[in-house]
C-alpha cells in the first residue's frame, strides 16, 4: 500500500517551514524540477504501489525516499542513518 505524500508542518512548527530556508537557496529550483518530475511518475508509482487486499501499513511515500537520496547525495551523507540523525535540518527540502 502506497502511503501519501504529506506533510503536517503544523506538529513541527508555529511558523512556516519555508521561511527558514533563504529565498536563493540552490536547493529551491531543484526542488522545483524534482517535485514535477515526481508528479509526472505519479502513475508509475502508482502501479508499483496498488493496493494490498491483505491491508497493512502504508509505505512511506516513494516521493520522499527520492527526495531523501537526493539530499543524502547533495550533502554527501554517507548513510541513510547519519540522513536520518540530520533530517531535522532539511525536513523543509524533502516535502
Amino acid at each position: 500500500m502506497r502511503g501519501a505524500d504529506t506533510f503536517t508542518e503544523s506538529l513541527f512548527t508555529m511558523q512556516k517551514l519555508e521561511d527558514f530556508v533563504p529565498a536563493d537557496h540552490p536547493l529551491r529550483p531543484i526542488r522545483q524540477m524534482v517535485n514535477a518530475a515526481l508528479v509526472k511518475m505519479d502513475v508509475l508509482f502508482s502501479g508499483m504501489y496498488e493496493a494490498d487486499i491483505k491491508g497493512g501499513r502504508p509505505s512511506i511515500a516513494p516521493e520522499k525516499l527520492l527526495r531523501a537520496m537526493l539530499l543524502q547525495v547533495f550533502y554527501s551523507i554517507r548513510s541513510e542513518r547519519q540522513l536520518m540523525e540530520q533530517t531535522p535540518r532539511v525536513r523543509q527540502l524533502l516535502t
